[in-house]
């Protein structure tokens, strides 16, 4: 949503403004070829390798952009670390009502034959990207069980019904809480600029 785009593009343009760089490289370590294993045996322990370290890579990266988004959110407001720690969860709380109000999944394919749903465990940089199942939030856990659903050609109508009525009751229950997250965080500004600015990107009203 807007709100979202305009934070993104503040941050990567604060994040080089600030560190003038990303986080650093870690270099990839072939595994050896081993006494006795064969060619299909090491191909697979190098992919096994690979994917484990562009899953690091991804990471240390998604750790990086969180943390110059905190420092970004800092400067803006111009707030000490006392009044950060205020601010913080209140403003992740609206944060994630608001992506709870229209949690769901994207499609895409260039036409019917390529089409499929991009499911919350198969989709890079998702919010629940390096969390086990047990800890994803009950929204992403509906969806991931409706599109099983839409995908399987054995699912019955009343049970595609009942992930649909899950999955509307849970973003209606986040629709209803967020006007008090809202004031809760209007409560920790401490000056206009910092109302101004959740103003202006949605946060409060």
């Amino acid at each position: 949503m807007a709100k979202h785009k305009i934070l993104i593009v503040f941050v990567v343009c604060f994040s080089v403004a600030l560190a003038g760089q990303g986080p650093s490289y870690m270099p990839l370590k072939i595994p050896p070829w081993k006494p006795g294993m064969t060619a299909e045996e090491h191909k697979e322990e190098v992919r096994k390798t690979i994917e484990q370290h562009k899953r690091q890579e991804r990471e240390r990266t998604k750790e990086y952009i969180n943390l110059m988004a905190m420092e970004a959110w800092k400067h803006l407001l111009r707030v000490t670390e006392a009044q950060w720690n205020l601010i913080e969860p209140k403003h992740m709380k609206t944060n994630n009502l608001d992506r709870e109000m229209w949690v769901g999944a994207a499609g895409s394919g260039h036409d019917m034959e390529s089409f499929h749903w991009n499911k919350p465990s198969d989709t890079p940089q998702h919010p629940m990207e390096f969390k086990s199942r047990d800890q994803w939030t009950e929204g992403y856990i509906i969806v991931e069980e409706l599109i099983e659903l839409l995908e399987d050609e054995k699912s019955t109508d009343e049970s595609i019904k009942q992930k649909i009525d899950a999955l509307q009751q849970f973003r209606e229950k986040a629709r209803k809480a967020l006007p008090m997250a809202k004031q809760e965080l209007s409560k920790v500004l401490t000056i206009p600029r910092q109302e101004a600015i959740f103003l202006l990107l949605g946060y409060i009203d």
